[in-house]
């Protein structure tokens, strides 16, 4: 409908709502209170399969460094929302790669190609050509882990309702601009201040309204003899 009418729209998800659900809120306490909250089981599967039809169009991480005294609380409503979702994004995908829920060709279009495009980036991001940026993670399929809040990298914010999550494929090096950033799962410490702003290379296309004729305001404007008959009269009061 939406795209039916022209407007350039993009959905995304993360991986706490692709596997997690209501049956996890005991488990973890008010350290899984998001927003939108995870949901019950049977969504899980609705979002699948939207990312297999291509309704989904990209995989976010949602990333909110908490601290632990911000969500660990006796009252899930007294909870700051949110969690880190940089750093275990990656393998979690992987593993949903492993366990055949998509391709490893779907996750890099979900999480590289298909951002850069959104965001006027590509090809320069999110491509393997030449002239883009060698932007590059180097993954082991087979490789297998535990999540664990020690072992988190962010700051402040070791704290993550996957804590004790079985993984199968992980980040092994990443590279950013052709230097790596991180090696063997370690973050390279020469590579501090190597990021840059990224900024946009294309101009966005602008939005063109199409199908206005079957706009409320259109069907409302039309001669009364072309609306005859009680449903059209009934769909107007409706509209109305």
């Amino acid at each position: 409908m939406i795209e039916s009418s022209g407007v350039d729209v993009t959905a995304e998800t993360c991986p706490h709502y692709l596997m997690l659900d209501t049956g996890d809120y005991e488990r973890c306490g008010s350290l899984i209170r998001v927003n939108p909250p995870v949901r019950e089981p049977h969504h899980k599967g609705l979002l699948w399969a939207a990312i297999r039809d291509r309704t989904i169009d990209m995989i976010a991480t949602d990333h909110a460094p908490h601290t632990p005294g911000e969500k660990q609380r006796e009252d899930i409503w007294a909870a700051d929302c949110g969690f880190p979702g940089v750093e275990s994004q990656m393998p979690l995908m992987l593993t949903a790669v492993a366990g055949g829920e998509l391709s490893i060709i779907d996750y890099v279009r979900l999480s590289s190609a298909a951002p850069a495009r959104a965001f006027g980036l590509y090809p320069r991001k999110g491509a393997l050509v030449p002239g883009a940026d060698a932007d590059l993670a180097v993954v082991d399929l087979a490789a297998t882990w535990l999540i664990d809040h020690a072992t988190l990298h962010s700051a402040h914010a070791r704290i993550t309702p996957f804590h004790g999550h079985p993984l199968k494929g992980l980040p092994i090096h990443t590279l950013v601009r052709g230097r790596f950033v991180m090696r063997d799962r370690e973050l390279v410490a020469e590579a501090r201040g190597w990021g840059q702003s990224v900024r946009r290379i294309q101009e966005m296309p602008m939005p063109v309204p199409r199908n206005l004729e079957h706009t409320t305001a259109a069907i409302l404007r039309r001669p009364q003899s072309l609306v005859k008959g009680p449903s059209n009269a009934c769909q107007i009061r409706r509209l109305v």
